[in-house]
Order: structure tokens, then sequence, then C-alpha cells
């Protein structure tokens, strides 16, 4: 039972003061634990990358997470914003506006600017990720439950719930649905989604007392500049959470308590500025508009609803009856928000679908532990070892899977910019010191990594932003660096990209001086990397 006192159509005089909030009592034992293994579970990926790194003497690239393109492209960001503090797109070799403004990585930026090298600056998001993360399903937790087995479940559960699935026809999981897989390279989606519910429970509490305030917007925009499909969430979820209480809105209109119609108003309208500005982004800069369309794919629906079926399957419990409180309902409508998140991203007014659920564990956990106490099954016989069972049930296997699998994500391999050689190190370095502007040629998996390590452009690194025509420019470069283009064809495709510099790397067995001996107007060796300097 919520311990806020709801507004309800007879409260015709003031409101009463709210209770303490149950979640600024210091954290128990239990839950230092959960902390604890929660942030060990973040670090995972960064120590199998460290261990990778000392036992086969490579470059470890400061990647942190499966899918490694998404980190240099924050890498990328935070090195441009180093020296514009708005972000451009270095994935081209085209001169690109530099109008991104994104606060994690505008700070990033300014610790970049003051010495701090690119991967130290985004690995420092992930304990206030972790942490503030940790702290936002506390509060929901203690917020909706006075029993401490209660919130406990809830916090677990809501941390550390996963579920495995058919993904693409193969079985697995959905690491967006998982928290703690959404640590490993992903700050800023746990960031978003922590301010969000620290969002609610402040217009919860301050609807409770009728009181303007400007903070839950606040923290919904900063979410929204973070991670704008969490704005869209908060949006959706106080649009509905408000339409379902009409009653109340109706009692505000009768008596004239405008303050109390103004705090959904305040929020919806503060919230939605970070997505006006996306919106203003893919409209004036072609970039953005390109990055949307290649970033436009499907996911498998099904796949997500058994990923979260039996989490759901309890939480459907928790929608029976009236909700305690206006929080409950808030929380009831996350889930309807974020399908709806889904389906629109999944057409041509928005992109990458599977983001809408990030942080859907947060509700269905509460509801689920709600529907528990609500219904026939709290009181099986050993419900409390049963409870218990059925949460390690929940969290258990698929963390195990996750933790098992990680390795094949983040091994050395070849073409994997997780890690390079010293060589091609001392390559990145030379460029990064170079004096002389101009973007870089270089192949797919260093492309990657240039923007990051440099800060210059690079001509394909990113299929998101190395566009128009990323893909048959990719083959192009490859093309190049493994020989198969003849000595014309390479001096007429070189000389076609604008290039300043053509690192060669460590893979690349083709003579590249041979072939491209007209243009070249130096040549700097590191090991088995080369640097060639173009004629201008």
């Amino acid at each position: 039972m919520s311990v806020h006192t709801p507004l309800t159509v007879a409260d015709h005089g003031p409101a009463p003061a709210p209770q303490a909030a149950p979640g600024g009592r210091r954290l128990d034992r239990f839950e230092l634990g959960l902390l604890a293994l929660f942030g060990a579970i973040s670090m995972w990926v960064v120590a199998i990358d460290l261990w990778h790194a000392i036992s086969n003497g490579l470059v470890w690239t400061g990647t942190d997470g499966f899918y490694i393109v998404d980190q240099m492209q924050y890498l990328a960001w935070i090195q441009s914003s180093s020296h514009h503090l708005l972000a451009s797109n270095l994935f081209v070799l085209r001169s690109t506006p530099s109008d991104y403004f994104q606060p994690a990585i505008a700070i990033s930026g300014i610790l970049v600017a003051l010495g701090v090298v690119p991967w130290l600056a985004l690995l420092l998001w992930k304990p206030i990720a972790v942490i503030g993360f940790f702290l936002a399903i506390r509060a929901v937790a203690h917020s909706s439950f006075e029993e401490r087995g209660a919130q406990r479940a809830a916090l677990t559960l809501g941390l550390l719930f996963g579920c495995f699935t058919i993904v693409l026809g193969m079985f697995g999981i959905v690491g967006d649905l998982m928290p703690d897989w959404l640590s490993w390279g992903y700050p800023f989606a746990l960031m978003a989604v922590a301010l969000i519910v620290f969002g609610l429970l402040r217009y919860e509490r301050s609807r409770t007392v009728g009181r303007l305030d400007w903070r839950p917007g606040l923290l919904g925009a900063v979410a929204g500049t973070l991670h704008p499909w969490q704005a869209e969430t908060l949006i959706l979820i106080i649009l509905g959470a408000e339409l379902m209480r009409w009653r109340d809105m109706v009692l505000w209109w009768q008596t004239r308590q405008w303050r109390r119609l103004g705090l959904p108003l305040l929020t919806l309208a503060i919230t939605g500025l970070p997505l006006v500005y996306y919106v203003l982004l893919g409209k004036l800069d072609i970039n953005w508009s390109l990055a949307r369309e290649a970033s436009k794919h499907a996911f498998s629906f099904a796949a997500i609803a058994i990923a979260v079926g039996p989490l759901a399957a309890f939480a459907a419990l928790g929608y029976r009856g009236h909700s305690d409180g206006f929080l409950e309902l808030a929380l009831r409508m996350w889930a309807p928000a974020a399908v709806i998140i889904y389906v629109v991203s999944a057409t041509g007014l928005s992109a990458t679908p599977l983001h809408a659920f990030d942080g859907i564990t947060i509700p269905l956990a509460v509801l689920a532990v709600k529907g528990v106490q609500r219904s026939r099954l709290r009181d099986v016989a050993h419900g409390r070892l049963a409870a218990v069972a059925a949460v390690a049930l929940g969290v258990v296997p698929a963390n195990i899977y996750a933790l098992a699998t990680a390795h094949v994500y983040v091994n050395p391999t070849a073409g994997n910019a997780n890690f390079i050689t010293t060589d091609e190190r001392a390559a990145l370095t030379y460029l990064d010191r170079d004096r002389q502007p101009g973007g870089v040629l270089t192949s797919f998996y260093l492309g990657e990594v240039v923007p990051a390590r440099t800060g210059r452009h690079t001509y394909v690194g990113d299929c998101l932003w190395s566009e128009p025509g990323c893909n048959p420019d990719a083959e192009q470069v490859q093309s190049l660096f493994d020989g198969t283009l003849s000595k014309p064809q390479s001096q007429q495709f070189v000389s076609s990209t604008g290039a300043r510099f053509v690192l060669a790397g460590c893979e690349p067995r083709v003579n590249l001086q041979k072939k491209l001996r007209p243009l070249i107007a130096s040549t700097e060796r590191f090991g088995c990397a080369v640097v060639f300097t173009l004629q201008t």
C-alpha cells in the first residue's frame, strides 16, 4: 500500500501533507549486497577486456559492451565535444556541423579537454548510472510497500530480472530488457530511466500537496537529452495516469485549483523540450536524418513478450482493482506507454524500437509483487520459501547465461575494434598529434577507432553515421586494403575520397605504398602499421 495519500474527488479541503518517504532510510545489508552484486556484474565486460589486453599484449580501445559500434559512437562524440562542446559527426570525411548537445557527452568532452582520455571520461558514468538506477528502483519499492520482504522482492526483480526468449530464431536473451546488461556500455540509458523514476516520485509528491513544481519536468528533460525514448515514456505515463484520474482534473477546474492543473502541463512542457530539439536535428542536419533512416529496423514483439512474459504474468495480477495511489497508477501506465513508443518507433516517425522497453522491469516488478499480495498466491504453503524460489528463478538463470556468453562478443578477433595492436596505437597517436588538418581513410575496424582516438573524420566506421552509401563505401575500402583494386583503381578511389591520410593497419598485407606512390607525400611506419600522408 502506498504511503502517499492520493487526491480523490471528495478532497475539497487542503491536501494532507505527505508522509516521509521511506526511501530515505539508510541501505540495509541486503540492499548493500544487492548494490555490490549489481556493480560487480556491471564491470564484467570491462574485466574480460582487461584480461584479454593483459594476457594477449593488445591495446584495449575502451569499449564496454557487446556492440562496440555504440561505444565508439559515444567516444567520437566526446572527442568532438572536447573541441566544440557541441558534437559533430566524425564518421564521414565531409564537414559536419557541431550541433549535438548531450549533457553527459558535454561534461566528458570538458574532461577530455582537461587531459582525461576519452574512454575514461565515458567509463566514469558507469558508477553514476549503476548507483542512480539502483537508488531509483529502491525508492519506488520503498514508496510502494511497507513490508521489507515485498520491498526486497521488487528491488531484486526490478534490478536483475531476465528471461530467455527466441531472437531471430535463436535461443538467447534480449539485452535491453535487463538492466545489468544495459550497464555494459549503455550508461545513458540507465541514467535516463533512473531520472524518469525520480521524476515520477517527485511528481506524485507535488501532486499530493497541490504544489507547482518544475523539478519533475527538469528530470524528464535531462532524461530526454540523454535518451529520448525515456522522455517519451514519462510524457505518456503522466498523460495516461492523469486521464485515468480525470475526475481530479474536473474537481480542480471546478474549485479553481489552477496550481494543480499547472503541474502536469508544466511537467509535460519541460519534458518535451529535448524531443523538439531532436525533431529539429533530424530536420536541419542531414547527418541526423540519414542516421535515423539507417537505424530503422524491426524487432520481434513476440521475442520481447516471451522475455518479459513470466514477470508480466504476475504483474497482470497487480492491475486488478483500484490503484493504491497515483504512483501505482503511473506504474500501470508504463507498459502501455512502452508498447506505444515501440509501435511508433517502428514507423517512419522514429527508430530503434527496442529502446522503448528500457527499464520495463521496474513497473513490472512492483506490480508483480502487488499482484501476489492481492491474490491467493500469498496464502500458498511455505509462501516465503516459494517467493524466494520464484525470485531466484527470475534472476539467476538468465544472468548466468549473460555472464557466461559475454566473452563471445568481446574476445579479440580479426576486424574487432575492441582491441588493436600496439603498432596501430602508435599510428593513431601520430595522427592525433600531427597538426595537419584532414580526414583518414582506413579499414572499417580502424575507422571505428579513428574518431575516438584522434578526433579526426574517417571515411567509414559506423554504418549509422557513415551515410549515405556506407555499405558500398565499406566494400570499396575493403577492396583497397585487400589488394583487389588495380593500381589505377586504387589511386582513383583514394583521390575521390578527399582523405588527407591513409592508415594501413596490421591486417592488410597488400603493398599500398607501391599502389599509391604518385599520391603519397610522406610515409611514417610504426611496425606493421603505416600512415601515408597524401599530397594536397
